[in-house]
């Protein structure tokens, strides 16, 4: 993509054998080579932690992630893997962050990937009180999969309001979880709500690390500026330990978008 920096994907499954991602080294390379293709540079890799996976540690995922790493610079895969971890919400979840035993994003001490159970809605508001008195920012994954909020999708601009930054998966934009989260996705980002868009890939062949597609639907719902926020600059700010803005995200209205997406498509075409 000309003029444009590498992706940054903040939430993705990508390391071997320890969670219900890659299954193998095999799949971690071709996963690796797609995202690669996909025009993703840098890969947070985020197994889950706590519920059904409290028996990954954060030195185990620390360990295989530098291994997935190695194997990426022996096969002359050009890309930069940092550890992390998709987290279920439980009681004590902040000490186990205090403590280390919880990973948070890139291991830099700042972001932790949230993930509520699929079926409801917890209140989120003390956690990420208890969070910023810890000096960490909580971003809330795939709320768009999330069956109690699509049912009361009012309760999100108050979460970010609070400060909870949100990512949405790049597959619910195209359809891939169904038409409901597809327009939920789609009604999130146009709102400004969303900060980051996310792979949570978990295969080479079914969700898979893909972002292109999802990027250029983004452009022409909110333009330029707010893509590169939401595919770029927010994620990579995250892998480096940086400050994200809280708050709305600034969008384009639907004619500037579509203004944004024909100059760009007009690049490549001459590029």
């Amino acid at each position: 993509m000309p003029d444009f920096p590498p992706f940054t994907d903040i939430h993705c499954h990508l390391a071997p054998s320890i969670d219900d991602g890659a299954k193998s080294w095999e799949e971690t390379l071709a996963m690796a080579r797609i995202a690669v293709d996909e025009g993703i540079g840098t890969i947070i890799c985020t197994p889950h932690q706590c519920g059904n996976f409290g028996h990954n540690t954060a030195d185990n995922i620390r360990a295989l992630v530098a291994r997935v790493q190695s194997r990426l610079d022996a096969a002359t895969i050009p890309l930069c893997v940092l550890p992390g971890a998709d987290v279920r919400i439980e009681p004590h979840l902040v000490g186990m962050l205090r403590r280390g035993d919880v990973l948070s994003l890139a291991d830099r001490g700042r972001h932790v990937l949230l993930e509520l159970p699929h079926e409801v809605y917890l209140p989120l508001e003390k956690l990420l009180d208890e969070l910023r008195a810890a000096r960490l920012v909580g971003i809330l994954s795939h709320p768009e999969r999330n069956e109690a909020i699509l049912a009361r999708p009012t309760l999100l601009p108050s979460l970010v309001a609070a400060g909870c930054l949100l990512q949405v998966t790049a597959g619910s934009l195209l359809g891939a979880f169904g038409p409901r989260a597809q327009q939920a996705a789609e009604s999130f980002v146009q709102q400004g709500l969303v900060h980051f868009i996310g792979t949570d890939a978990h295969g080479p062949k079914s969700r898979r690390p893909l972002m292109r597609q999802a990027f250029e639907r983004c452009l022409r719902l909110v333009g330029q500026d707010a893509a590169r926020c939401m595919f770029s600059a927010n994620p990579a700010a995250v892998a480096a330990g940086r400050e994200v803005q809280a708050g709305r995200v600034r969008v384009s209205s639907r004619s500037k978008a579509r203004t944004a997406i024909a100059d760009w498509f007009g690049r490549k075409q001459t590029a």
